[in-house]
């Protein structure tokens, strides 16, 4: 395992951070008075970014009626959070676009998942007491970043996490005995690397086990349940196209979702009235998925 683990922490400093300018935006939003402007003046630098930006922006998620043209316009109807949610998406997607290990079809499904997560997480942020929508976007989209290390081992030692599994462990707790390290902590350390902020940083390393977060225990029971949200609508639509039938309703599984659920002053009935809310934002955020 020693020499698993020191392959892995190799590739998590091998890495490329995130564009210096996203992380600079991500710096920035977390300054309560930042408005559209400063944000705006780091984003121009980037070109790409820039079209990049806009094309988000005028996607049928957003719905606007008319062409969004610049980025001062973009900035006057989205606000800050959503701008620098929109640049963390285009710059995020190219670790999961680009993983040399998974095959196109993979790396596309794994995207979706983490756009799937940001959007569950959000619309959850919505109706807890408290969330920060916003920021519950950006841990659901990165709460995943880790996998994109462990997936370059994961081949050779699939035999070794299937025991694992098949032994009773958790899908966390199977990596960590095999690599040393799960997703959630490969994750954890990137983002400590590229000088995310610490509330990043805790929800990444605890989004499977919310109980143990310190910065933001509400986040990481958000971000925990909306990856439950999501594996759940996966597992009705498998079901479904196997065999058609009416979608089960949602619900929290073992005892860290009940407990999520418990956090967010939610219940069965919250989850179940998501379910449908959830398919029409993934529905509108196909441009969103494919960015």
């Amino acid at each position: 395992m020693k020499t698993k683990l020191a392959e892995i922490l190799n590739t998590l400093r091998s890495i490329e951070p995130l564009p210096h300018v996203a992380l600079r935006v991500l710096e920035l939003s977390q300054r309560s008075d930042v408005v559209p402007r400063e944000l705006i003046e780091v984003i121009q630098a980037e070109p790409a970014l820039t079209a990049k930006v806009l094309r988000l922006t005028n996607s049928a998620y957003y719905g606007f009626k008319r062409q969004i043209a610049s980025l001062d316009e973009a900035g006057n109807l989205l606000g800050t959070s959503t701008l620098v949610n929109l640049v963390l998406t285009g710059c995020a997607s190219r670790y999961f676009h680009d993983s040399p290990a998974l095959d196109e079809s993979v790396r596309q499904q794994r995207w979706r998942r983490s756009v799937s997560n940001a959007l569950a997480a959000n619309l959850l942020a919505r109706i807890a007491h408290g969330g920060d929508r916003n920021r519950a976007y950006t841990a659901g989209l990165l709460q995943d970043l880790g996998e994109v290390v462990l997936d370059r081992f994961v081949a050779a030692e699939r035999p070794a996490l299937e025991a694992a599994h098949a032994a009773g462990l958790s899908r966390a707790d199977a990596e960590t005995e095999v690599f040393g390290l799960s997703h959630a902590e490969a994750g954890a350390r990137l983002a400590q690397r590229w000088n995310f902020p610490d509330v990043l940083i805790d929800t990444i390393r605890f989004h499977h086990a919310p109980q143990h977060a310190t910065v933001d225990p509400l986040l990481a029971n958000i971000v925990h349940l909306a990856h439950e949200v999501v594996e759940e609508l996966d597992r009705n639509a498998h079901a479904a196209a196997a065999h058609p039938a009416p979608a089960l309703p949602l619900a929290a599984s073992g005892a860290t979702g009940h407990r999520a659920l418990r956090a967010l002053g939610l219940d069965s009935a919250a989850l179940t009235a998501l379910q449908g809310t959830l398919a029409q934002e993934l529905e509108k955020a196909r441009d969103l998925i494919e960015a």
